[in-house]
């Protein structure tokens, strides 16, 4: 086998290197007597892969008191796996329909699933499928595997100072020799993270985050580590650290991991579950008025009917109609637009100046009421207008 793969690599690489000119070309002759051809210019890759059915390779990563972490594994033959975890002791009849209709899990390349926010001490069923080059379903592939004790877990962490968009917490290792990571982060952005070309592992993101860090300062990723390492106990309080600018009334993730200064994972990756705070609604009236409107001069008076604090923002047309379309026009105002609004609200009726510059373009004055969080109490309200054109030379 071992020369096998010796000859199969020494092959490879002279096709690498046939490939540079198209003075070559590949001639192959089955037993039927047919000939195919190719010039080796031409090839953009060669697969070896394996006859009759497919299947994913199924196999235990880590696991916690609520999650379950796994490695699935294809071939190059397989063209799609799908897979999905059920409580053992529920009863699945038709398997691969089932997890063809419920896949948390559909990808085109072998993939790393943390299964999250299950049960501790529980047993549970991971469930994986896949398909053939023809993307016919295939074996179906099937891991028990049980949570752990709560007790068991790595590390003691604990959300506090929850407000609608900010949150702090406290880590306590089990052992306090380990060197770790913490990040809080929306669920948005958790999926986001573990999603694309990290195929599953939430680590990726932050290897790449680290590698992006290291090549600031002339490191590599591994150097990089320290700027976010920690050990012993960690109060995200007492270090002036409190996470901000989440999502309000929305699940949040708190990633902890023991981490080397070799990049080696010595941990289970623990994710800790919490939610921000619902804002309180406010009964204020926001009423607007165009006051000036000139080539980055515009003023535009507010009216309240009380002194709950409130902003006034001026966008582009096309930008806010994109999201009031989408219908997540204030999640964007407020929470992935480009501005902190935490420490922006205002009281009281009064004009508010701004210096749009895209003459001839439809604009949108917008008023919503935040609390001192920057979390909405208010729908918003729009005035629109045209601002008038203009040059920088005047």
């Amino acid at each position: 086998m071992k020369k096998y793969l010796l000859l199969l690599i020494a092959a490879c690489q002279g096709l690498a290197v046939m490939a540079q000119s198209p003075n070559y070309k590949m001639k192959i002759t089955l037993k039927d007597g047919s000939k195919l051809s190719a010039r080796t210019d031409e090839v953009e890759e060669l697969t070896f892969s394996k006859l009759g059915k497919v299947k994913v390779n199924l196999s235990e990563r880590y696991k916690t008191s609520t999650s379950l972490a796994v490695n699935l594994d294809i071939d190059a033959n397989v063209s799609r796996l799908k897979a999905v975890c059920v409580p053992a002791s529920q009863t699945v009849s038709d398997i691969k329909g089932y997890i063809e209709k419920n896949a948390t899990v559909d990808s085109k390349v072998s993939y790393k699933k943390s299964f999250d926010f299950l049960t501790p001490e529980t047993d549970y069923m991971i469930y994986a499928l896949a398909y053939d080059d023809n993307d016919l379903a295939s074996e179906v592939s099937q891991l028990k595997m049980t949570t752990g004790k709560t007790e068991d877990d790595p590390f003691v962490v604990e959300a506090k100072n929850i407000t609608t968009t900010t949150l702090d917490y406290v880590v306590t290792p089990k052992d306090n020799s380990i060197q770790y990571v913490v990040q809080t982060t929306g669920m948005d952005f958790y999926n986001d993270w573990c999603a694309g070309d990290n195929a599953g592992d939430v680590l990726q993101h932050f290897i790449a985050y680290w590698k992006a860090m290291g090549s600031m300062y002339g490191e590599t990723w591994q150097q990089a580590i320290k700027y976010d390492a920690k050990t012993g106990v960690y109060d995200s309080e007492a270090d002036y650290n409190t996470q901000k600018k989440l999502l309000w009334d929305a699940d949040q993730v708190i990633i902890t991991f023991g981490i080397t200064n070799t990049g080696e994972l010595v941990t289970p990756i623990q994710i800790t579950k919490t939610k921000t705070l619902a804002p309180t609604p406010s009964s204020n009236k926001i009423s607007l008025e165009l006051k000036t409107n000139e080539w980055r001069n515009v003023v535009v008076s507010a009216t309240t009917s009380n002194s709950d604090t409130y902003i006034v923002n001026v966008q582009r047309a096309e930008l806010v109609d994109a999201h009031r379309e989408a219908g997540d026009f204030v999640k964007w105002l407020l929470y992935s637009g480009t501005m902190d609004y935490a420490n922006m609200g205002k009281s009281g009726s009064m004009d508010w100046e701004f210096t749009p510059n895209k003459g001839g373009e439809k604009y949108y004055a917008i008023g919503i009421g935040i609390d001192a969080y920057g979390a909405p109490t208010t729908e918003p309200v729009f005035l629109d207008f045209v601002l008038p054109e203009g040059s920088w030379g005047n």
